[in-house]
């Protein structure tokens, strides 16, 4: 594995690509202590502008702009580059701050670049129809994955291929390679320690207890209060703790809000917080075309799989967050709207997890511990996925397992699945 010290982020391979950013800011967004504050000072070294990083949690930050909303600008003349960087930390803790971007960029943005980064309030207002629209690129910095973790480069992702042969190609490719043992050994290490920096380099099983129990409750009691003014934080946290049974299944949202004693509404904006937070996140099912599929019940998994218990289900949530982060970073990345869903039949008949983009389906998977006999709905799936030409992968967590059978179907272990991912 590459060196604890030092971590390339694939993220900065594109998120400052200015064939696809031009001179709009740059927005990270992502979960908390997944290095977004780290990355944007890497950044600004690595262009000699250190001395431009303001962080809005810093008293001193705030001061300044309220002595000068332009006390940014002599600095940033200092540095005497052209175009030289700017990143604003936190900033969307702020009142107003979308206002406050707006200006900044308005007045500069044909003489200095933005780099803005944080978490919840960075997607809220995409909805919301404000002026920024138009000034900046989202793009989402998720925890370490493994190609990141052995230090291999960002490469090509066999789902950006807008042929079906090609895209059949580009997987074969990528599975034909030899596993190699410190890819194991990054799957091993994620699988039992989480994906976030902090405790996947330390390594320590009491660090990473501590560590996750502290950042669910900062989540919860800090974070929750800068987004919205839910009061009933004792019940979020409940919340919380009553999900990690149910990551493998539909939720229940009856079943929920009685066991919380709250109403439907209450417990639906508690999950759309939580997922605000990114401590969650919704998969929802595919039904177009499927008699008998289920269309409204969501499956909610962890970003970080170190709270499921149960080698079956943190599996599947690992899989799951794999998936859901190559859509995000392809459809980040301009090659299409990418989305994550599942199928369920009234009678049971499931596909765990399904890949489309622009609503047509590209990549089935299946999510097993050990069997290693084909999955018949695996097998099957042309008549839930409306005949198209699709990808259809079972993931083992057992080592060595690599059989191929028709219609573009393979069995394979992790170690080898996850790497072809973005």
């Amino acid at each position: 594995m590459v060196s604890k010290n030092h971590i390339f982020r694939h993220i900065e391979s594109y998120a400052f690509d200015e064939n696809l950013i031009g001179r709009h800011m740059v927005f990270i967004a992502g979960p908390r202590q997944t290095g977004k504050t780290w990355l944007a000072k890497q950044w600004l070294e690595k262009k000699a502008c250190s001395q431009l990083y303001f962080n809005w949690d810093d008293i001193g930050a705030r001061q300044a702009y309220r002595s000068d909303s332009r006390f940014f600008e002599s600095p940033a003349r200092s540095v005497g580059i052209r175009d030289p960087w700017i990143a604003f930390d936190e900033i969307h803790k702020r009142n107003h701050w979308r206002d406050i971007l707006k200006g900044a960029y308005d007045i500069f943005g044909e003489e200095f670049r933005f780099l803005i980064t944080g978490s919840a309030r960075l997607d809220l207002f995409r909805k919301s129809g404000d002026s920024l629209v138009g000034r900046y690129n989202l793009f989402h910095m998720m925890p370490l994955c493994v190609n990141e973790i052995t230090g291999e480069p960002i490469s090509s992702c066999f789902l950006q291929e807008s042929d079906y042969d090609a895209m059949v190609g580009a997987f074969k490719k990528h599975i034909s390679h030899a596993t190699l043992p410190e890819t194991s050994e990054a799957c091993e290490s994620l699988k039992r320690y989480g994906p976030f920096p902090e405790p996947f380099l330390k390594q320590n099983e009491r660090f990473c207890r501590k560590w996750h129990q502290d950042y669910i409750s900062l989540l919860i009691r800090e974070d929750m209060r800068d987004i919205s003014r839910v009061v009933e934080l004792d019940k979020i946290e409940a919340l919380v703790f009553l999900l990690v049974p149910r990551i493998m299944s539909p939720l229940s949202m009856p079943n929920l809000a009685s066991e919380l004693e709250a109403a439907h509404s209450s417990v639906r904006s508690w999950l759309e917080q939580l997922k605000r937070l990114y401590l969650i996140f919704p998969v929802s099912p595919w039904s177009k075309n499927i008699s008998r599929g289920l269309k409204k019940a969501k499956k909610w998994y962890f970003f970080d799989w170190y709270y499921v218990p149960g080698e079956a289900a943190r599996l599947e949530n690992m899989i799951a967050v794999y998936l859901y982060r190559t859509c995000q970073a392809l459809t980040d990345m301009g090659y299409g709207t990418y989305s994550l869903h599942y199928i369920r039949t009234l009678d049971k008949k499931e596909i765990d997890f399904v890949i489309t983009t622009d609503n047509t389906p590209l990549l089935a998977v299946e999510v097993k511990t050990s069997e290693t006999r084909l999955s018949a709905t695996l097998r099957d799936r042309n008549k839930w996925l409306m005949d198209a030409p699709t990808i259809g992968v079972q993931v083992v967590g057992q080592k060595g397992v690599f059989k191929k059978y028709t219609n573009h179907t393979w069995i394979i272990s992790v170690d080898k699945f996850l790497p072809c991912l973005a």
